[in-house]
């Protein structure tokens, strides 16, 4: 007995499910959400990544009307492998801000060229969601915070179209719901910003080298490096005071101190930095925070002379504070300073010895000068009050356009051409100190500031910079001489604009028109709280806020466990305010009244179907069983005449009806 043959299955052939396309207003929908994402940033990428982008765009456009075929699959390895060698090319990297942004600009251009179908779409979309967090890589700003606001309704309501697969809903109506969509996100995003721990440090951290447009001072001082910096309108940083404000002439905020001169320029000593302050104080103390803007370097600003150290922070010898990191995003600290003190008085004879050092084979004039002054006057302080009043009662100018000075450039500035900005009156006082034998250096950093009356804060912009000189005599330390006052006094005393009214722009608000001026303060102080209260919300911030709610959150757990609560509340809310919208409205009072009869005839078996015409039920019910049944008609005539007739339920038809209704007794 042979075995039965089993049945011998057969492989089916497999049929690929054919993708669905996109119409061509979602194509248009999509193309315009990239160039909107993406557009803010054409200042940043370098001009053929910008190109690249349109002609993608141009490309798939007439693609999308039938004008141009597809691209070949074939041409598009070699696209991207000139896009990653191109972006290497630029910034011999592809990693970082910069060459990250570039290399997923170019590759998103790709996609495009070879998108055709509704998934490829989609993908595009969620790529234009990323694009938007990487504008803040480059600004923090409220403008930008509104204008990625805007993206992000722009970028939903393309994800909308695409999802709604149809052409007649309008473009208003497509914003309309991504802008509610978005908006009913804002209370989630803010218990989110609220609540999820913090870890120490700033939120969008950046390496130096992504902070190319940063701009501040420099670790060296020559001839215009300051009068270009006073140019910029751009904010330095802002100051709260928790008293008075300082007069403007004792606004001396310190920055890089510069004791090594090569007859060029003035650069920084390296120094041993202090564990204290090591000073003599005879003012009292002067409270305040400074907010400080990214400037990509490592020194903080503080008034003349700090007094207090700063976390994460070192004081040289020279009394200048150093940030251990870069200062790439912005940054909050509270500081304390004496303005009248002795510091210095104990000098290192190394550090006095450097500080008299010059070269000689430059500046012959102004060496020979200085060495004058040293045989004819026994006081350093006479050396400084001579040099003083030579700036005060010779014609001497204070300038943003001084003339261009040669390799003796001391000499030709004291001697010669007589005009000069700030760091060329500090740097020729300090050279003529040494001259004469008394230790001196520069100081660089910002002088005064502009009062903010509405937020009662000072601001300070990177036109208040300055140069000035500080010299040590014996027994009185170091000593700070401004031979800019000397000058020009009115720079000191009523800050740069004034100095130098006719040759610059006021950048100060409080020159302006008083209502547009007052505008501007606002604006400012708007932009002041932003940073405080949203780009410097770090887990300090965020512990004290937490404990002035007085809601019993302590530490992580607590806060996770808000988080929770507070999020399943707010669905729980949009789950109400939904269905409170989309329940059955409430029927009208005549359609209240004629479900009592209805609900009298069911006791008696006589029901009326759902979708039954009254006058077809009217006809069902026998007459012999209902002695009422003219008063019923009558009561479905009336019925029917509030509910379609012209006039609508006027209340003298209600109340017929309604005592109609009552009246019958079955």
């Amino acid at each position: 007995m042979t075995s039965p043959t089993p049945a011998v299955s057969q492989n089916l052939a497999m049929r690929s499910i054919p993708q669905e396309v996109t119409g061509r207003a979602g194509v248009f929908a999509v193309c315009f959400c990239f160039l909107f994402s993406i557009a803010p940033h054409f200042v940043n990428l370098p001009i053929w990544v910008i190109i690249i982008v349109l002609i993608a765009l141009v490309w798939r456009s007439l693609q999308n009307i039938g004008m141009i075929g597809e691209l070949p699959k074939w041409m598009l390895i070699p696209l991207v492998l000139f896009g990653g060698v191109g972006v290497f090319a630029e910034y011999w990297t592809i990693v970082g801000r910069d060459a990250g942004l570039a290399l997923l600009t170019v590759m998103t251009s790709f996609k495009f060229l070879e998108s055709r179908r509704h998934r490829d779409m989609l993908i595009l979309v969620f790529l234009c969601y990323f694009l938007i967090a990487t504008h803040f890589l480059f600004s923090q700003s409220i403008p930008t915070a509104v204008m990625m606001f805007v993206t992000l309704v722009v970028i939903t309501a393309t994800l909308i179209t695409l999802n709604q697969r149809d052409d007649s809903v309008s473009v208003k109506k497509r914003l309309q719901s991504s802008a509610r969509l978005v908006t009913l996100s804002v209370p989630l995003m803010l218990i989110l910003f609220v609540l999820v721990p913090r870890i120490p440090g700033p939120l969008w951290g950046l390496q130096s080298e992504q902070r190319g447009g940063v701009t501040g001072l420099s670790d060296r001082m020559s001839p215009g490096k300051i009068s270009n910096l006073i140019r910029s309108n751009e904010v330095a940083f802002r100051v709260e005071f928790e008293g008075d404000i300082p007069a403007q002439s004792e606004l001396y905020w310190r920055g890089p101190v510069m004791a090594s001169y090569d007859g060029f320029s003035w650069s920084q000593t390296p120094r041993r930095s202090r564990s204290r302050p090591d000073l003599v104080l005879s003012a009292p103390p002067v409270d305040y925070t400074v907010t400080l803007e990214p400037n990509g370097e490592h020194w903080l600003l503080a008034l003349d002379i700090p007094t207090r150290m700063i976390k994460d922070s070192i004081m040289t010898g020279d009394y200048q504070l150093i940030s251990k990191q870069e200062i790439n995003d912005l940054k909050r600290y509270s500081m304390q300073s004496r303005l009248a003190y002795q510091i210095g008085i104990d000098e290192t004879a190394g550090y006095l010895a450097t500080t008299l050092e010059y070269p000689d084979r430059y500046n012959p004039e102004t060496l020979e000068y200085g060495k004058s002054l040293a045989l004819l006057f026994d006081r350093p302080e006479e050396i400084v009050e001579e040099v003083l009043k030579m700036f005060r009662e010779q014609e001497y100018y204070y300038t943003l356009r001084p003339p261009a000075l040669g390799n003796n450039s001391v000499d030709e500035f004291l001697f010669g051409t007589r005009r000069g900005f700030c760091e060329h009156y500090a740097g020729a006082f300090a050279l003529l100190m040494r001259s004469a034998g008394i230790p001196a250096r520069v100081v660089t950093g910002y002088q005064g500031g502009e009062y903010n009356q509405v937020g009662n804060y000072l601001i300070v912009r990177q036109s208040d910079a300055h140069a000035w000189a500080e010299v040590w005599i014996e027994n009185r330390g170091w000593l700070r001489v401004d031979p800019t006052a000397a000058v020009s006094p009115s720079r000191i005393e009523n800050g740069i604009d004034e100095a130098l009214a006719d040759e610059q722009s006021s950048f100060r608000i409080q020159n302006r028109n008083p209502v547009f001026g007052n505008l501007l303060y606002s604006w400012d102080n708007l932009q002041h709280s932003w940073n405080d209260w949203v780009l410097n919300y770090d887990d300090r911030k965020q512990r004290n806020f937490l404990q002035k709610l007085d809601l019993g959150i302590e530490n992580w757990s607590d806060m996770i466990f808000a988080l929770v609560f507070l999020l399943l509340l707010v669905t729980a809310l949009y789950w109400l305010i939904a269905w409170y919208r989309e329940r059955p409205p409430r029927p009208q009072a005549y359609e209240m009244m004629f479900n009592r009869l209805l609900k009298k005839l069911s006791k008696r078996g006589f029901r009326k179907q759902p979708a039954e015409d009254t006058r077809a039920f009217l006809a069902r019910l026998p007459q012999g069983e209902l002695p009422q049944r003219d008063q019923i008609a009558a009561i479905v005539e009336l019925y029917n005449r509030i509910k379609y007739g012209r006039h609508g339920a006027s209340a003298r038809a209600l109340d017929t009806l309604r005592s109609m209704i009552n009246s019958v007794r079955i």
